[in-house]
């Protein structure tokens, strides 16, 4: 118990309040930070002003600008974690992704595969990446592997910590 107390008296109140509404950590994660219970930060942010609803405009909420259009709104502190861009509307995602570059054709994806294989044993379930978009252009530097379609799909969404499993680009000849 006295232990608790003395690392009670060390952490400031103004550091719980930075660690909650500028770093976004949740409240569990600042306790464990700071050795202290979950509840104690809880009550600490209530004192301090904070809003601690879990709803809109609450403790649980980020305010973010969209990647595309600047407009800022507001998303859940999760969801702010896990991108690195965020997009107010399937609009501004979809302009985003736009690639005038892009060009579908299912043999050089065929080719692609091909190429790949001299230089990593690709297995049925990796996707082969074209990184501008033109499957016509099948220069192995141009040329990544990931390890399934999601992991593809969350990189084209910006998800944070998608590697390839393989890229072009590393292999030198």
């Amino acid at each position: 118990m006295f232990l608790r107390k003395s690392r009670k008296s060390t952490l400031r109140p103004q550091d719980v309040v930075v660690m909650s509404t500028v770093q976004h950590l949740a409240p569990s994660e600042i306790a464990l930070i700071s050795g202290v219970s979950r509840q104690w930060v809880w009550k600490i942010l209530r004192q301090n002003g904070v809003n601690t609803a879990k709803g809109p405009g609450g403790a649980t909420r980020v305010m973010v600008e969209c990647s595309t259009c600047g407009r800022v709104y507001e998303v859940t502190r999760r969801r702010w974690r896990d991108a690195t861009n965020h997009y107010c509307s399937k609009d501004c995602y979809y302009a985003s992704r736009y690639n005038p570059n892009y060009y579908q054709w299912r043999h050089g994806t065929r080719i692609a595969r091909v190429i790949v294989s001299q230089y990593f044993n690709i297995l049925p379930e990796h996707v082969v990446h074209h990184k501008d978009g033109d499957e016509r252009n099948n220069d192995r530097s141009n040329l990544s592997v990931f390890a399934s379609q999601s992991d593809h799909t969350k990189h084209h969404r910006g998800i944070n910590g998608i590697k390839p499993l393989w890229d072009g680009r590393m292999i030198t000849s």
